[in-house]
Formats: C-alpha cells, sequence, structure tokens
C-alpha cells in the first residue's frame, strides 16, 4: 500500500514538471505492441503481453502503457530520428534478464522518444551492463476514443 502512494506521488510530480517542459512534438496516434518477455517502465514493472502507449491529454511528454494489469505513466523526452522511419518500433535495453522500455519509433516521424530513467530503470541496471537491445514490432493506429 506504502509503495501504491509512492508511485501516485511520484507520477503526480511528473505531471506537474511535464507541465513546464517545452510543448513540441508528441505521439499522436497509438502504439500497440506485444512482447515475449516482462520489463520494466517508470517505475514498474509488467509481465510479457499486449500493450497500448497513448499520449496524456494534458503533458505531451507523459505517455500512458496500458496492459491487462493496468496502467503505468511514464515520461519521455523527444528524439530527432537520422532519418523518417518506415515503421513503428518500441525497443528495449536488456541487463542481465531484464528488460527496460527506452524508447519509441513511429513510423513517418522525424520525431522518436526516449523514456527518462527513474528509480525502476535504475534498479534493473545494477544487474550489470547493458546486453544490447531488443526491438519490438508495433502498430501505430488512430485514437478513435476521442
Amino acid at each position: 500500500m506504502k509503495a501504491f502512494f509512492r508511485s501516485i506521488g511520484i507520477a503526480g510530480g511528473i505531471l506537474v514538471l511535464a507541465g513546464v517542459q517545452n510543448t513540441s512534438a508528441q505521439i499522436t496516434n497509438l502504439v500497440e505492441f506485444t512482447t515475449a518477455f516482462g520489463f520494466t517502465v517508470g517505475n514498474a514493472t509488467v509481465p510479457a503481453g499486449s500493450y497500448t502507449i497513448r499520449p496524456d491529454d494534458d503533458a505531451p511528454n507523459i505517455l500512458i502503457l496500458t496492459g491487462a494489469h493496468g496502467d503505468v505513466i511514464f515520461q519521455t523526452e523527444n528524439k530527432n530520428e537520422k532519418s523518417i522511419p518506415s515503421k513503428t518500433e518500441v525497443f528495449f535495453n536488456r541487463y542481465g534478464d531484464g528488460y527496460v522500455l527506452k524508447g519509441i519509433q513511429v513510423e513517418g516521424s522525424e520525431t522518436g522518444y526516449v523514456t527518462i530513467p527513474v528509480e525502476g530503470e535504475r534498479h534493473v541496471t545494477k544487474r550489470g551492463a547493458s546486453n544490447g537491445e531488443q526491438r519490438v514490432a508495433a502498430r501505430k493506429r488512430a485514437d478513435t476514443s476521442k
């Protein structure tokens, strides 16, 4: 229960800080993907499964990962792509047997997104040096909820 309230407090703090940031590019479509492995995003570890990433309505660099086990809020920074990607992908860094969501590239967008390291990621990286990158195919789709 203590961890839950701590997570809520951290998420609230991130939302406050995000309001101060520059509102340049943002993910405008939903990004859907499926992993065969669990991974850490923000301060949460989620199991293998299907997920959707969508932008927060009020903060362009706050993204929400939604899966069967609930939502995780995490913060990103924009990354200018060297070339416009021809496919949508989500990529992870691998540390021992743990994976950390590191970024998203969206087909046709000149802006990619990298996650901002937080305590959850720092905990996973204690397992040693990065053992490489794992890319997972994703697809973008229009957000029909609005």
